[in-house]
């Protein structure tokens, strides 16, 4: 591996106490009600459907043929045909030179004008690029998603770049520092669900122990951040603080992302503070004016500037 490049990816669970879990994905902490979505006769719903196609989508990475669309969404092939090509016509999905699909920009579109992620990224950009400016390590803002933490940003110092910590990537809520912040967090009732499912184990370092983990989040409360020394690979370890919202309760948390080559990492907790200080200001002011960084940023990224 290129010492230039983190691939958290390709990192699977390995053997020990969380072994047994460690095949399946963490179960999230609200049941699907997509599966459960029947009419009066049992049949699924049309809605249902659309919803299963959607989520195959998100199965993995990159584009799908319609046989692992139809797959991943349990619909039948003629079916997800059907589907396909109506949110093709609508603009939702694209199809590439190998005829294959994603989901195409206008879906993007709309999540970014009516999602409070997508502006809780737009009011926290401006300081995750002056953190990483300032630090010279990846950076990133995750919320809480089920059992997950799901990455809404990713600010890295090198172009080249793959793993689950991107943006829309995700990882158990356990295994690194910006998921432990978030569950340190949350009420002790998810904390609970949380820790009564299977916890998959990356390295030896990855917390697998429910009583262990409850002494990590109550450390985590009273300090204000955390270090997650290579919980998910031998080559990174990553530092989280949460961030406050308006009404006062937690909505997200930053994390560094670094190589435990660092000589000093614990130096990076001070700009990290400092950055979810001044994030959280942000979320607390009404203003719907964005940053003119955040716009220049996303114009840079859209291939405008």
């Amino acid at each position: 591996m290129s010492a230039d490049v983190l691939h958290i990816s390709e990192y699977r669970p390995g053997t020990g106490s969380g072994a047994a879990a460690a095949a399946t994905a963490h179960p999230p902490l609200m049941p699907s009600v997509i599966a459960q979505a029947q009419d009066a006769r049992g049949k699924r719903t049309a809605a249902s459907r659309l919803l299963a196609l959607l989520d195959a989508f998100g199965a993995s990475d990159g584009p799908k043929t319609l046989s692992e669309l139809s797959r991943h969404a349990n619909l039948s092939l003629t079916t997800t045909h059907r589907l396909v090509h109506e949110m093709r016509a609508w603009g939702g999905v694209d199809v590439d030179e190998r005829g294959q699909y994603r989901l195409s920009n206008k879906l993007l579109a709309l999540a970014s004008g009516s999602t409070k992620a997508f502006d809780l990224r737009e009011r926290a950009l401006p300081h995750l690029m002056e953190l990483n400016r300032v630090a010279g390590v990846s950076v990133q803002l995750g919320v809480r998603d089920g059992a997950d933490v799901l990455y809404l940003e990713a600010l890295r110092t090198i172009p080249t770049y793959t793993g689950q910590n991107r943006i829309g990537g995700r990882m158990p809520l356990h295994t690194t520092a910006t998921g432990l912040a978030l569950l340190a967090n949350e009420d002790p009732a998810v904390v609970d669900e949380y820790l009564a499912g299977p916890l998959a184990r990356y390295t030896s370092h990855t917390l697998v122990d429910p009583a262990s983990i409850r002494r990590e989040l109550e450390q985590i409360r009273d300090r204000r951040y955390v270090i997650a020394d290579r919980t998910v690979t031998p080559q990174a370890s990553s530092i989280a603080a949460p961030v406050i919202g308006e009404d006062g309760r937690v909505t997200a948390a930053v994390g560094i992302l670094y190589f435990t080559s660092h000589p000093d990492p614990r130096r990076l907790v001070e700009p990290l503070l400092t950055a979810v200080t001044r994030i959280s200001q942000a979320m607390a002011d009404t203003r719907s004016v964005p940053d003119p960084r955040t716009v220049e940023f996303n114009r840079r990224r859209a291939g405008l500037l």
